[in-house]
């Protein structure tokens, strides 16, 4: 039995957070605000991307064209993660060895070689942390510092919520509001 390919998105410019946050989870996420309803469609449609969008009209033609897409009712990021989770089986577990490049999508390398990093990183990160991730794409430098603990809170939030949603559905995943 072959492998499952791993979920892609394609995110409307209503959906910033979202888009940042799915690349932060380590799914491949195509966002631009500039990005047309019709090009965000057509890539969909073309790369079997999943497309997560808040526009109702959007939606609905990706269905009528058996494109898969979600539709996001919700307004907070962690209430956004839990539709995601359950709609469309997004992990809701965050880690930075496998996180993209939040701003630009592009795939993150491990660095442990401090002298690669000088003068890209704060001295007093370059201290106190050893692992460190660029991007292989535009180059920045992340390493899981403080503001990963808010990132694992926010998410901890949305599997809670998940969890709650599954209920209420009895166990069904799939929602009305999911399938292409």
């Amino acid at each position: 039995m072959g492998r499952r390919r791993p979920r892609t998105f394609v995110v409307d410019a209503m959906l910033g957070d979202v888009a940042r946050w799915l690349r932060l989870l380590g799914y491949d996420t195509l966002y631009s605000r500039s990005m047309r309803d019709w090009r965000l469609l057509a890539t969909a449609e073309e790369t079997g991307r999943i497309l997560v969008t808040r526009d109702w009209g959007l939606y609905w033609r990706a269905r009528k064209k058996g494109v898969k897409a979600v539709y996001v009712e919700s307004d907070s990021t962690p209430e956004r993660l839990a539709e995601l989770a359950v709609k469309a089986g997004v992990s809701l577990e965050p880690d930075p060895s496998r996180s993209r490049c939040p701003e630009c999508n592009g795939v993150l390398e491990e660095v442990r070689d401090k002298g690669r990093l000088k003068g890209r990183v704060p001295p007093r990160a370059l201290e106190a942390y050893e692992v460190f991730y660029v991007c292989t794409t535009c180059g920045r430098v992340y390493w899981e510092g403080s503001h990963w603990r808010n990132i694992r809170r926010v998410a901890e939030e949305a599997k809670t919520l998940a969890d709650r949603i599954r209920n209420v559905l009895g166990g069904r995943v799939a929602n009305k509001h999911t399938e292409g």
